[in-house]
């Protein structure tokens, strides 16, 4: 899928859309720890829902993703609640991934270009990006990363199987990260893998 085909698609999606998404369950009931997090980068995050969660909780965060439209509803959104929140159009699933680097030009914490210390990236999968993950995050920082899995098709048509992960595979597709709790269960509907884990320090 090319950068312009992808952006058109999810630009389409979002274009009766008007207000963020709610933020990621699974971030928020972890919220203990992101206390005193000074840094966020939100994959693939849509209008913004979980990245507003954070940037309203004092984080310096941006927000990536492919939709122009989506990070304009993000991006209003944020103005109208006077949050600052740092947003990068570009499609995650080029290869390679982008650099840390790269995704910090213009963030307003200086401090992204040494990697974000809360990294989310869900219902998002692209192997080559799982896999980068690590380079993204200062030592100790903490990595959110949920992904439907193959049995969500006994219940679910979509994702297409393309975008599901096996049983018991996240973990090892995060290379470099060492899992603080890894659950694979039916949440709302949806059978999912959920990850939360640490760049070591």
């Amino acid at each position: 899928m090319d950068d312009i085909a992808a952006a058109q698609r999810w630009d389409a999606a979002y274009a009766d859309v008007h207000e963020p998404g709610r933020p990621s369950e699974f971030v928020t009931r972890h919220a203990e720890l992101l206390v005193d997090c000074p840094t966020a980068l939100d994959l693939a995050g849509g209008t913004g829902g979980t990245a507003l969660w954070l940037a309203a909780r004092s984080i310096s965060t941006t927000l990536i993703d492919v939709s122009g439209r989506a990070l304009e509803i993000a991006r209003s959104a944020a103005a109208e609640s006077n949050i600052a929140l740092h947003t990068v159009r570009t499609d995650l699933e080029t290869d390679p991934p982008p650099t840390r680097t790269e995704l910090a030009v213009g963030a307003s914490s200086s401090r992204s270009k040494h990697g974000w210390h809360a990294l989310i990236c869900s219902n998002f999968f692209h192997p080559p990006l799982l896999a980068a993950l690590a380079s993204y995050l200062v030592p100790g920082g903490i990595a959110f990363v949920v992904v439907a899995t193959v049995d969500n098709l006994q219940r679910n048509p979509r994702p297409g199987r393309r975008y599901l992960v096996e049983r018991d595979e996240l973990p090892g597709l995060c290379e470099g990260l060492e899992p603080i709790s890894f659950a694979e269960d039916w949440f709302a509907g949806r059978h999912e893998a959920r990850l939360v884990a640490r760049q070591p320090t």
